[in-house]
């Protein structure tokens, strides 16, 4: 065990990563009951609150931090049971962009929308100042927490 010497601190970081595992959870739980795997569940998500009609497979893991082995077994999953498509355009070179099918679109209406929704609903019981708070507060451990680790597992 690990001896801190402010036992208080250490009382609500654990608190702080007890409520983040348990939002988390939540999120398992969904894909669980959708029948999907997590990280392609997240790829629907992504795909459904993202502003726009394609992504590349290369923006999807480097904006929400999905190792790409693990992006590309979700996406061949995803597009064998045809919830998304792969597409190339001319001159982009080898550059995939993914999209939502028309049973992918489906998909998200009974899976990604109702959980969104209540996301929302949360988040929105916050006032303004109080959302820019926590996500300034939550910026502001995570830019912490990566100066601290930096080089640990180098």
């Amino acid at each position: 065990m690990i001896a801190y010497k402010d036992s208080h601190l250490q009382e609500q970081l654990r608190i702080f990563n007890t409520l983040w595992k348990a939002q988390d959870d939540i999120w398992q739980e969904a894909a669980r009951n959708s029948g999907l795997p997590e990280t392609a569940f997240w790829i629907i998500y992504i795909l459904t609150i993202e502003n726009k009609a394609e992504l590349t497979q290369a923006e999807l893991c480097d904006t929400w931090f999905i190792p790409r082995q693990t992006c590309n077994s979700a996406v061949k999953k995803l597009e064998g049971k045809g919830l998304i498509s792969l597409t190339t355009h001319k001159g982009a070179g080898n550059i995939k962009y993914l999209s939502l099918t028309e049973n992918g679109v489906s998909f998200a209406n009974k899976y990604i929308t109702p959980l969104t929704n209540a996301d929302i609903s949360s988040f929105s019981s916050f006032t303004d100042e109080e959302r820019e708070l926590l996500l300034s507060l939550m910026q502001r451990q995570l830019d912490y927490l990566k100066k601290g680790t930096e080089g640990l597992w180098k």
